[in-house]
């Protein structure tokens, strides 16, 4: 009997992770992260920002100085939100990709920013989540800083 439950069990965890509905519902809750991600960052809503990631998180990011890579790393709970200083970035309507495999999902998001609505500069995304008790964390998140070949509306 025993035996039988936990077949049953297992058999239905199997089936709903790798039923395509399931993955896509994953795959929208981690892309929400991405937004939400967004939208704390336009409010300077310090608390949901920090919310979004795990403790142990990273920030990495990389743009070209005098035609060498620059790369940079901090803690996302290091961010400072200035009072005054409007952050607004858009996910680019197409090329965003969203691949989810168990706990692990990963978010692909090229991207426009702009600081007091002027124009800064482009890049791409990626959001690494893992999925804990609670949801969609951020475990990581690395970014491109571009200045040229931005399309923007």
């Amino acid at each position: 009997m025993k035996l039988t439950l936990l077949f049953r069990a297992l058999l239905a965890v199997f089936l709903y992770s790798t039923c395509p509905s399931f993955a896509q519902n994953q795959g929208d809750k981690a892309l929400q992260v991405a937004h939400d991600f967004f939208d704390a960052l336009e409010k300077g809503d310090s608390t949901t920002f920090r919310s979004l990631f795990l403790p142990t998180a990273m920030v990495y990011t990389i743009r070209e100085s005098n035609g060498k890579p620059a790369l940079g790393n901090r803690s996302p709970f290091s961010d400072k939100f200035r009072p005054g200083i409007v952050i607004k970035e858009r996910m680019k309507s197409n090329g965003v990709e969203v691949h989810v495999h168990g706990r692990m999902a990963v978010v692909w998001a090229p991207y426009n920013l702009w600081i007091n609505d002027v124009f800064s500069h482009c890049g791409i995304d990626v959001f690494t989540l893992i999925k804990v008790d609670t949801g969609w964390k951020i475990t990581s998140l690395s970014y491109t800083i571009e200045k040229e070949g931005c399309d923007y509306p």
